[in-house]
Order: C-alpha cells, then structure tokens, then sequence
C-alpha cells in the first residue's frame, strides 16, 4: 500500500485552512487522510475519484510535497504542425485559389481556409482559434487581409521585383 509521508502537519494544516479552491481542497485532504492510514481504495470511494488519481497525489506529495501536487497550468495539447515561420510566411503569401483541394476562388487567406488548408494538405485537423494561436505564438500577425496580386506565372516575382526597381530609379532620377 501507498500512503503519504507528512513531515510537516502544520503546513498541510495551514493550506488545508487556506483553501479556497474545492478542488485543491480535496487534494490535501487526500494526503492528510493517506498520512493517518487511510487506504487508496477507501479514499476514492470517498472522494468519487479513481485509484489511480488518489496515486498520482500521494506520489507527487511525496515526491516533492506541497509545491509539486498543485496543478500545472496547461493551455491544452500544442498543434502538432511543424512547419517554420519561412514556411507559413511563403503559405500565407500564397493565394488560396492556387491550392485545388481547397476548391475556392479567394485570393486572401482566412483562418476558415487555413483550417481547410492543414486538414486537406497536412492531414491535420485545428480549430480557428488554435490556428490563430499558433501563429502568434511564432510571432505572425493576423491582421485585417489585404489584396495581393498574384499570377500563376514561375516568373511572376522577378518581374515584379525588376518593375519596383524601375519605380525606384525612376523616382530618384526625377529628385
């Protein structure tokens, strides 16, 4: 049997006083209760909860104590898309109407088509919002879309390219 080692009553004491969260409340009345004998199974009959989460308490209490049975915080499984930054910044310069699968005829990229975009072409299935927090998160901005010209041309970007430094020398040949 698995039981938990207090070394330090007052504490337990003070944190059970202290608790203002029902859930973490349980928790140390669980290692209180371990401590003075009380077995698992008796335990989660009493707390309606598995056996094996009454372990996990007692072992991270022991483990560590107080500090390692409070809750990690946990913004949920991370997206498993492993693609660059370079990589979604050249997706995202890219028209939608370009990709088949996605069957449409937009020319700015919403977060509706990204989602469609990761589950046609990756095989990846997100939300609206784990798309947008992805990005942010490798520090692209969502902002308002913007036309971009485009053309299925290979050679489309150079020609653009060679256009904006004809502009420019043009602008600082008139200065």
């Amino acid at each position: 049997m698995i039981y938990a080692k207090v070394n330090d009553y007052e504490a337990l004491e003070k944190e059970l006083e202290n608790a203002e969260n029902i859930n973490w409340y349980k928790r140390l009345k669980i290692i209180q209760l371990s401590s003075q004998g009380i077995s698992v199974p008796q335990l989660a009959q009493t707390f309606d909860v598995c056996q094996a989460t009454v372990r996990h308490y007692i072992e991270r209490y022991n483990k560590g104590g107080i500090t390692t049975l409070k809750r990690e915080s946990s913004n949920g499984r991370p997206p498993l898309i492993k693609l660059s930054k370079a990589q979604w910044e050249e997706l995202l310069h890219q028209s939608p109407c370009q990709f088949e699968k996605l069957n449409t005829g937009a020319r700015n990229w919403t977060q509706r088509l990204l989602v469609a975009y990761c589950s046609q072409y990756l095989d990846i299935h997100l939300t609206r919002s784990a798309i947008s927090i992805m990005l942010k998160n490798i520090g692209i901005s969502w902002n308002r879309g913007k036309l971009k010209v485009t053309s299925p041309d290979p050679l489309y970007t150079l020609k653009r390219e060679r256009v904006d430094e004809l502009k420019k020398s043009q602008v600082r040949n008139i200065k």
